[in-house]
This record gives structure tokens, sequence and C-alpha cells, in this order.
């Protein structure tokens, strides 16, 4: 997608009670900081702070798999469905998600899509029954 590899950081074992401190030292000189939290929720005080952070510096938080009160933009997602493994066995070729979208100024939205490759290239489409009947003929042929 054209990010420099060799610009970004990694922190491989950041025990989780100190995720959030290292997350906040790194806004102070990246772009894009990812933080997984592992399931950990962080309390709405200490999110405002490295949010007013991330804000300050020009920098955008990106935070997975936990608990975090206040985000501008909230996507929650969960597999509902496989395509390619025809009679329980084969490849998977494609992943089903709900999405649901909710933050600040906008009401809350959901769809499923579709999650694929096509010519190489990870990609996702609006999942419409025609466009999953039409998947399934074409993996019958």
């Amino acid at each position: 997608m054209g990010a420099d590899l060799t610009k970004c950081a990694l922190i491989p074992e950041a025990r989780r009670a100190d995720s959030v401190d290292v997350a906040a030292v790194l806004l102070d000189g990246m772009d894009l900081v990812v933080l997984g939290l592992g399931g950990m929720a962080v309390t709405p005080s200490r999110a405002r702070a490295v949010v007013a952070r991330a804000r300050n510096k020009g920098s955008v938080l990106v935070v997975t798999e936990g608990r975090w009160d206040g985000a501008d933009v909230r996507i929650d997602s969960r597999v509902c469905g496989y395509d390619g493994l025809g009679e329980g066995h084969g490849r998977v070729k494609g992943v089903r998600l709900d999405v649901e979208v909710s933050g600040r100024g906008f009401r809350p939205r959901s769809s499923r899509v579709d999650l694929g490759v096509s010519k190489g290239v990870v990609g996702w489409s609006e999942h419409t029954e025609e466009l999953a009947a039409s998947s399934q003929l074409r993996e019958a042929l």
C-alpha cells in the first residue's frame, strides 16, 4: 500500500499494562501508531490524555482488540461466513464480515462485506445475495 517499512517500529512484547504508555511515547515521533490491547480496557481519563497527545502531534492512533471509550470512530466486525470451502473442504477464497461503524457526529451503520483477492490484491465489496449466488455457481462449474 505504499508504506515505507523501514520507517515502522514494532514493540513485540510490551506488557499490556505498559502498552498504552509505549504508544503515547511513539506518538511523539510517528504519524501512525497501532495499539493492540489484547482485550484490555483503558480508563476514559487515560484514553483522553493519549488522544489529546495524538491530536497535538498530528498523529493517528488505531486501537485494536480492546475497549477504548471516546474514540472518534469505532469499527466492530464479526466473521459470519467463508467462501470457497464447498462441502466442508477446500480452500478459503473469501471471508464474509458483519461490520458496524459508529462514532461522533453520525448514526451507527452496519453492513455485510466480502473480503477476497482479485488479481493479487486483497479488497472488499458490499455483500449481496446475487454475488454470493454467482460465486457459488462459478465454484460448481
